[in-house]
């Protein structure tokens, strides 16, 4: 004997079919439509509310471009200085960014507090020397105020930062100026009296001579005075623009220059110095031979603006402001203009030795003179400096001008038509997300495809009864409560247990069925409703049928026809009485009942006596069919027995309740000792679903059919 010869045999095994069809997830849907609708609405509604209470963003943008510094020095060569080309833009945006900017921008408002509810970005536009700032803010004007403000702010900023250099200088010369005037009262008023009371007029021509001189040198001691604090405010005011980092680096340069720097810095300085001198020994500023160390001092001075620049990049430095290179040729200004004063200090101190050599009367009458020579010179030479040096502050300006103010605001972020659209497609996507998720982790059987997909054969389906439950909830209900083939003979749920009768009627085409177990599964799954039905149905056709209560755990035959439980099959089997005295008539024409008995310790014992099967063997003999409800599969182990006894077995399923699996451990259970099953009926169809389709078109051809009839009558 081979293996699929020994094997029990069932009807339930049919070819698997995996596939899904767009069928499949429709009636998913429809299956859980509450719940899509249920997420559908819960995320459309937090979509309104979130959208309900943003506010609204308006941005404003304005852009400045960056131009070219202005190149040269304050006050000619000597200042020695030349500003950077091009300013780095990225150290623009950070100022613009920094929080200081954020404190002058507050300042310049009238109302500071609109920044609180304001953001600024700043970028650089690509290939070109331009800046865009974008303020953001809920209301449009103070988006436009915002970005305005930044701009102008900063435009100021910087126009004082490049004016700084110049204003200290202006500053110390105005300074200068105040001193140099009250000197120069105070030494031509004594220099009357000195006069007036020794009744001199001038000195000597000799004398007269080296007054001019020394008065000269010390108009030109002022100049280099006046060269050196503008070298400082100047070395101040770069450093200051290059920042913490931009020193850091200076002084790591300082400290590893190159000597071809040093020595251009050291020539520099002693041309400074020897020109100085030559003006010292009376040398005339156009004179040939100063000329030519101006020459020498401006291609001094460029080489080593180059050769700096060269060190810089040697070390891999990024000069954070065009700058790091004039340190050199600022520091070197700063020592040229100390030098100068050094050795002019010197001359006059030379001067004053030969003036003290002079007779008294004569060397005071000098000394007062020379004190109001040197007041004009200097008082003329600070005079043209403070003009020149006004000029020079208003002729300075911004690296950065305004291109195009922020004259409106845009929205920005999607419309709220597109949010809508956007939380309407969110809220079906989680809807539908939803739905498969529960239909993922949900493994109990929907439909009749979901028992064709495991190979199951489905002798019929019976809808959701409108009685559907109420057995459950009181069982001492009366007939109507299970038996809708009697009592509303042409609803779709007695048609339904009508075809089941077909299709019960084509599996016992090959061999006889008389003995017709009913199980399920698990509990709950309505097989005491389909066997009381189905043995109805059968009476219907002219059948005498016995309906047997064997489930000896939970029996409730009797309370449907309300009848006492015993004498009854228990009492048969071991008392071997007379069935005929625990068999009732239903009330129903072919249909009687044979209730539980006396239920016993361990019906599972009980069944398994040669008396069971003898008195099953006899009741088929007198009735044509005799259905036995028996208990679950899963929660007795006298099922099992029953359905090996028995012709066939049908097993109830219920749809939205039955698990697969359990289906498949009953099916495992049932084969296991020779039971053989003609197929499963799928209890409880949804008649809103897909096959529940069939029992709305039977209602609508039963009611067209019915009221003909009357019409015809």
């Amino acid at each position: 004997m081979t293996e699929d010869e020994g094997r029990p045999e069932s009807s339930l095994d049919r070819p698997t079919d995996s596939r899904t069809t767009v069928f499949d997830y429709l009636e998913a849907l429809a299956r859980r439509k509450w719940l899509a609708i249920s997420v559908f609405i819960a995320v459309m509604v937090l979509s309104v509310l979130s959208i309900a209470r943003t506010r609204p963003v308006y941005q404003a943008r304005a852009t400045m471009v960056v131009r070219p510094a202005d190149q040269g020095d304050i006050f000619g060569r000597s200042g020695a200085f030349f500003w950077p080309s091009q300013p780095n833009t990225g150290n623009i945006i950070a100022l613009l960014e920094s929080r200081n900017m954020a404190q002058r921008v507050a300042e310049s408002l009238p109302d500071p507090t609109i920044l609180h509810v304001a953001s600024v970005s700043v970028k650089s536009v690509k290939d070109a020397d331009i800046i865009e700032l974008t303020a953001s803010a809920p209301d449009p004007v103070v988006a436009m105020t915002v970005a305005n403000a930044y701009l102008e702010t900063y435009v100021q900023y910087d126009l004082e930062v490049n004016r700084s250099g110049v204003t200290t200088v202006r500053q110390f010369i105005e300074d200068q100026l105040a001193q140099a005037e009250a000197r120069l009262d105070s030494s031509e008023r004594r220099l009357a009296e000195f006069k007036t009371a020794h009744e001199l007029t001038d000195i000597g021509a000799e004398t007269q001579a080296l007054v001019s001189r020394q008065s000269g040198l010390a108009a030109q001691y002022q100049q280099a005075t006046i060269d050196a604090v503008g070298a400082r405010a100047q070395l101040a005011q770069v450093e200051s623009r290059i920042g913490q980092e931009g020193s850091a680096m200076a002084e790591s340069l300082a400290g590893g220059s190159s000597p071809l720097v040093s020595n251009l810095q050291a020539a520099l300085s002693q041309f400074e110095v020897e020109k100085t001198n030559l003006i010292i020994r009376g040398f005339d500023e156009n004179s040939e031979r100063i000329r030519g160390l101006d020459r020498q001092i401006d291609s001094t001075r460029a080489r080593l603006r180059t050769e700096a620049q060269a060190l810089v990049a040697q070390q891999g430095f990024l000069d954070p402001v065009g700058d790091l290179s004039n340190l050199f040729t600022l520091r070197a200004g700063l020592v040229v203009s100390q030098a100068r004063q050094q050795a002019l200090a010197k001359a006059i101190a030379g001067y004053d030795a030969q003036l003290a050599r002079l007779p008294e009367t004569e060397r005071i009458l000098a000394g007062l003179t020379r004190d109001v020579e040197t007041g004009v010179s200097v008082y003329s030479l600070l005079s043209q400096r403070r003009e020149e040096a006004r000029i020079q502050e208003v002729g300075k300006k911004s690296t950065v001008a305004i291109l195009d103010p922020a004259q409106n605001a845009s929205q920005t972020g999607t419309k709220v038509s597109s949010r809508l659209a956007l939380g309407l497609v969110l809220a079906l996507a989680l809807a539908l997300g939803a739905v498969w998720t529960v239909e993922y982790f949900d493994t109990s059987i929907h439909g009749q495809r979901d028992l064709g997909r495991r190979g199951y054969s489905v002798l019929g389906t019976v809808p959701k009864l409108l009685t559907a439950g109420r057995s459950r909830r009181n069982r001492s209900g009366d007939v109507t409560s299970h038996l809708i083939t009697h009592t509303d003979v042409e609803s779709s749920g007695a048609e339904a247990f009508r075809m089941l009768r077909t299709g019960l009627a084509f599996a016992s085409a090959e061999r006889p069925l008389k003995k017709i177990a009913v199980t399920s599964p698990g509990p709950n799954e309505g097989k005491s409703t389909v066997a009381v039905n189905l043995a109805s149905v059968l009476a219907q056709a002219g059948s005498r049928v016995l309906l047997v209560d064997g489930d000896l755990h939970h029996p409730m035959l009797h309370t449907v026809f309300k009848r006492a439980k015993k004498p009854g099959l228990s009492d048969l089997v071991v008392l071997k009485g007379d069935p005929a005295q625990a068999i009732f008539a239903t009330g129903l024409d072919g249909l009687y009942c044979l209730p539980c008995g006396t239920i016993p310790p361990s019906p599972a014992d009980l069944l398994t006596l040669n008396a069971t099967r003898s008195l099953l063997e006899r009741l088929a003999s007198e009735y044509d069919y005799v259905v036995v409800d028996t208990p679950p599969v899963l929660v007795a182990a006298d099922t099992p027995i029953i359905g090996g006894l028995a012709d066939t077995t049908i097993m109830v399923v219920r749809a939205g309740r039955t698990a697969l699996e359990a289906l498949d451990h009953a099916r495992a259970a049932m084969l296991g000792t020779g039971a053989h099953l003609s197929g499963l009926v799928l209890n409880d169809v949804n008649r809103a679903g897909r096959y529940g389709r069939y029992y709305y078109y039977y209602y609508k051809y039963h009611y067209r059919y019915s009221t003909h009839a009357a019409d015809n009558d």
